[in-house]
């Protein structure tokens, strides 16, 4: 019955890919000219060797930097680890690596000295950061029962040789604001939300649970007290509700930027003119990412599918960012099940070239030194 289902999936979503695709009638134009230009992928999770990503990467242009995570769901972290360096190792063109380390063991003897080794080790080959994961803050607990949070002494002499070695923390810190609010559930009882469905991260009504405030305030206290460290809020900093809570930490810390992560939509849910001020003035602390990856193993028709998501959604997002369209909006074909057509538009924001440039590759240059490696 699935092979059946995914048949309108994939009809339906080479109908909404041929709206998202960008006119190739459309001579000099600056989707043209963003085609056509090198771009950074800056936090993808790819699993395996799969050709279909090496067919995207040729036809868009683009080079993906694989995120190492300490998350449920992953592979152990050494496994990621081997991984990425593979990847990296004989696709230099095409793959960059951020490394991670295992938070949960931090009460265990000389833990930061055995982290700290293992990134040595990491950076030798290739790692061009470090990324923390938002078990710190949200699950992790010290032995007295409170939450270990990101600004705890224990991660300090960690960040203070991510730095001394030039390296950049990416920080998956937190949840976005609407995991402390009230999940979405159907009258049947279906979980609509990312919440709904993994309720271990919905801390609403939950007054033993650390606050969205107290975990952005740690993170906010590691990135003023470690000022030559390079700190990249991954996600949006999980800031996506409102650019001016991003602005707020921009004009205070000179060594913070984010990246995109993904939450591209959560600007289509606010004031134009004010998301697109927010570009143009902070134009060299933002960068571009969806946070997409492959599966360890797939079927041809997986492989297919997942394709034309990924064409479907960069073109979308490409489109957002570079064209005055108004762009059909909706959400994504995932598995076997057909999602609704886009059924409201979206006014994109048209973005200059020269900030184009800057969101979709020279910054992760700037803040990810060496991700350029072998791009030619």
């Amino acid at each position: 019955m699935k092979r059946l289902k995914m048949v309108p999936a994939l009809i339906l979503a080479l109908v909404v890919l041929t709206q998202a695709q960008p006119d190739p009638e459309q001579k000099g134009s600056k989707m043209e000219q963003l085609m056509g230009m090198k771009k950074m992928d800056v936090h993808m999770h790819i699993k395996s060797d799969q050709k279909y990503l090496f067919d995207f990467m040729d036809k868009w242009n683009f080079k993906f930097c694989s995120v190492v995570t300490s998350a449920k769901g992953f592979r152990d972290i050494q496994g990621q680890i081997d991984n990425a360096k593979k990847l990296v190792g004989k696709y230099p063109r095409y793959y960059a690596w951020i490394t991670s380390f295992d938070a949960t063991t931090f009460e265990s003897e000389g833990w930061a000295e055995k982290v700290i080794a293992q990134l040595r080790e990491d950076f030798k080959n290739g790692a061009l950061g470090v990324k923390v994961w938002k078990n710190i803050g949200m699950e992790i607990k010290k032995a007295n029962g409170e939450y270990l949070q990101l600004d705890d002494p224990v991660f300090t002499p960690v960040f203070e040789f991510i730095a001394a070695q030039g390296k950049t923390l990416l920080a998956h810190m937190g949840e976005p604001i609407h995991a402390w609010m009230p999940t979405y559930f159907t009258k049947e009882g279906v979980g609509r939300n990312y919440w709904a469905k993994r309720p271990e991260y919905s801390f609403w009504d939950k007054p033993d649970k650390p606050s969205y405030s107290d975990i952005l305030a740690a993170r906010d206290h590691v990135i003023e007290r470690h000022p030559d460290l390079r700190f990249v809020g991954a996600h949006l900093g999980s800031m996506e509700f409102d650019v001016d809570e991003m602005i707020t930490r921009f004009e205070k810390y000179p060594n913070f930027a984010v990246e995109l992560g993904g939450r591209t939509r959560y600007f289509m849910w606010q004031a134009k003119g004010k998301v697109y001020d927010f570009f143009m003035r902070y134009q060299d602390r933002i960068m571009y990412g969806t946070d997409r990856g492959s599966s360890l193993v797939m079927s041809d028709e997986q492989k297919t599918e997942t394709y034309k998501e990924l064409e479907y959604r960069n073109s979308l997002f490409m489109r957002y960012y570079a064209t005055a369209e108004e762009i059909p909006w909706g959400n994504i074909i995932s598995g076997d099940r057909p999602r609704p057509k886009p059924t409201y538009k979206v006014s994109a924001l048209d973005l200059p070239m020269e900030v184009l440039e800057k969101v979709f590759y020279k910054n992760a240059v700037h803040w990810f030194p060496g991700i350029d490696k072998d791009y030619k």
